[in-house]
């Protein structure tokens, strides 16, 4: 019998709201909402959410909520990631959010992201035997973990994400090769000890699982790339390989570029053109440092690995409906 879940995605660039009709590890859309909030930005700059994207944030749940109501979710988990989690205020903001949707809002600290990440990715496109890793570039944090189809090894996080990185770097445009730069030493300096415990675990990163906005981003630029700059809107985008060649030559470019220019580029979203540039230079940086051959994009992630979470809970008999719920802790 399907279940109808619906989470809240309180995220560093923007919030969601998903719903979908959930049978075994099938989910099939029910609804999606999405407001650009661009906190990451702001909590890089100064370290605290704003007062103006406070009152932001309060009013894109409400209106999430509204809109849920009316569709009669069996179960509802909400959670927050790296924004929030970081932010001088975020406990405060959260709990101001989560009287107005009604659910307790949990602030997943960075290894339950990086499971939920990877619990979504592995749902998705997931085939190797062997021990594998994913990654998962946001808008505040960047997200590894690894483990084959029935455990997982190791889930981290560190505070590498797109929209952080142009905040506490400056809204430059264009970033340039200087500003790339700066970026691939952040990043190298953050994930640098990774690649050693992935080889002691035995992880294979030639091919790494990737999911995430700027994950999704390059895929679609990739693939309009290829369509020799078609107009129309890419389709899907899940499974996309990006080789590491390809994604260095996508990230030099969209460094060079200025925001217009970024913004006349078939299949670019308005709502990501400030930060790809950021985002690029740090996914490539990142499979520089795991020595991958090439990223497989996935379209599942948080969203789908907290939803499945949360209904495997409630058939368990953990969860009773949307009461209070939250994610799970991270294993």
């Amino acid at each position: 019998m399907a279940v109808r879940a619906a989470v809240y995605d309180l995220g560093s660039s923007s919030f969601h709201l998903q719903v979908c009709d959930v049978e075994g590890d099938a989910l099939v859309p029910v609804a999606r909402y999405r407001s650009t909030l661009d906190l990451g930005a702001a909590v890089g700059a100064t370290g605290t959410v704003p007062v103006d994207r406070v009152a932001a944030s309060l009013r894109v749940t409400s209106r999430m909520a509204g809109r849920l109501r009316h569709l009669e979710p069996d179960v509802v988990v909400a959670v927050g990631t790296a924004a929030l989690r970081d932010a001088v205020n975020g406990g405060a903001v959260t709990a101001r959010i989560a009287e107005i949707i009604g659910v307790g809002v949990h602030l997943l600290d960075g290894a339950e992201e990086a499971r939920l990440c990877f619990r979504g990715q592995r749902a998705a496109v997931w085939s190797d035997p062997e021990p594998s890793a994913g990654i998962d570039l946001g808008g505040g944090s960047l997200e590894l973990a690894a483990g084959d189809d029935h455990s997982l090894l190791v889930a981290t996080s560190v505070a590498v994400g797109a929209t952080r990185l142009r905040g506490e770097l400056g809204d430059i445009d264009p970033v340039g090769p200087p500003g790339r730069r700066v970026v691939a030493r952040r990043v190298a300096e953050a994930v640098a000890d990774w690649r050693a415990k992935f080889d002691a675990l035995g992880v294979c990163t030639r091919r790494v699982v990737a999911s995430g906005g700027t994950a999704r981003v390059l895929a679609r630029l990739a693939t309009a790339r290829v369509r020799q700059g078609a107009t129309a809107a890419p389709g899907p985008v899940d499974r996309v390989e990006l080789p590491a060649g390809e994604l260095d030559e996508l990230a030099g470019t969209l460094c060079r570029l200025t925001l217009a220019q970024r913004l006349a580029l078939p299949g670019m979203p308005t709502r990501r053109a400030r930060s790809i540039a950021f985002g690029a230079a740090a996914m490539h940086a990142v499979t520089e440092v795991l020595g991958a051959e090439r990223l497989v994009v996935s379209e599942w992630g948080l969203r789908e690995g907290a939803i499945l979470d949360a209904v495997a809970d409630l058939r368990s008999g953990s969860r009773t409906g949307s009461s209070g719920s939250a994610a799970r802790a991270g294993s």
